[in-house]
């Protein structure tokens, strides 16, 4: 009885070290939007793997252990745990490990459980209209959270593809702006349990012709509260604008741009 009560608890140990991974992925699978938790079970998970562990050796142990049993005339004898039990074991032991390390490997089972990414058909006159951008997203960690992003984000109306990395802590995203905005792309990372720290948007940039025009547009841009940085380009024509979602909208980046006497395109 008592091996069945350690191997039970090392299994929800188990399971809960990888909320962080598992809740994201369990969230979207369901429909429910987010997992605001996920951080805090991070935060828990090495403690969480060395109670589960620790349990796990518990449970070996008082399977494999010689049980010394009185008989009735009175001498005692030895029993062991029987193959069905070892069997138990061990299969709850695998089970416990891959739940364990779920994070290592929860970006290729969300891949392969959600599919290749959507493909839209777009004419080619939409696809000279496809904006992207790089979102700096704070709060993933494994594999499973940046899936589970991607996921969402691929999600909204307008967006053509999206990829996010919890290794750079960003997630690109390639949309069509006349339908869907940047704020509801923002949303759609707060909605999955995540934050946006900045925004990089490369934005085409028509009329300029010598490097007075890219210094005209760089010094119109790196005025505005709530710019972190700014790259004008005369031969790509396009300016490179990292700025806080918080403070500015994408909108009115393209305003200061429009201002200078040069045209923003969308």
């Amino acid at each position: 009885m008592r091996e069945k009560i350690t191997l039970g608890a090392a299994l929800i140990g188990a399971i809960t070290a990888s909320l962080c991974c598992l809740g994201p992925i369990v969230a979207v699978v369901a429909g429910l939007g987010s997992f605001g938790a996920a951080a805090a079970f991070e935060a828990w998970r090495p403690y969480l793997l060395v109670v589960t562990f620790a349990l796990l050796a518990a449970a070996f142990y008082l399977t494999y252990r010689r049980k010394d049993v009185a008989c009735a005339d009175g001498t005692c004898a030895t029993r062991k745990a029987s193959r069905w039990q070892k069997g138990v074991l061990w299969t709850a032991t695998v089970v416990i490990v891959l739940f364990a390390a779920f994070p290592y490997y929860s970006g290729r089972f969300w891949a392969g459980l959600n599919g290749p990414s959507k493909e839209q058909s777009v004419a080619s006159a939409a696809v000279e209209r496809l904006m992207s951008v790089r979102l700096e997203v704070g709060g993933m960690t494994c594999g499973g959270c940046a899936a589970a992003l991607a996921s969402a984000l691929e999600a909204l109306p307008g967006v053509r593809s999206a990829t996010a990395s919890y290794e750079k802590g960003e997630a690109t995203v390639e949309y069509d702006p006349e339908r869907v905005r940047l704020e509801k792309l923002v949303e759609a990372v707060k909605e999955a349990g995540f934050t946006v720290k900045a925004v990089t948007a490369t934005i085409p940039v028509e009329g300029m012709t010598c490097a007075g025009c890219a210094a005209s547009v760089h010094q119109a841009l790196v005025r505005r509260d709530g710019v972190k940085a700014v790259e004008v380009s005369v031969e790509k024509k396009h300016a490179v604008v990292t700025f806080d979602p918080a403070r500015l909208t994408l909108e009115q980046v393209v305003e200061a741009i429009n201002r200078t006497g040069f045209k923003a395109v969308l």
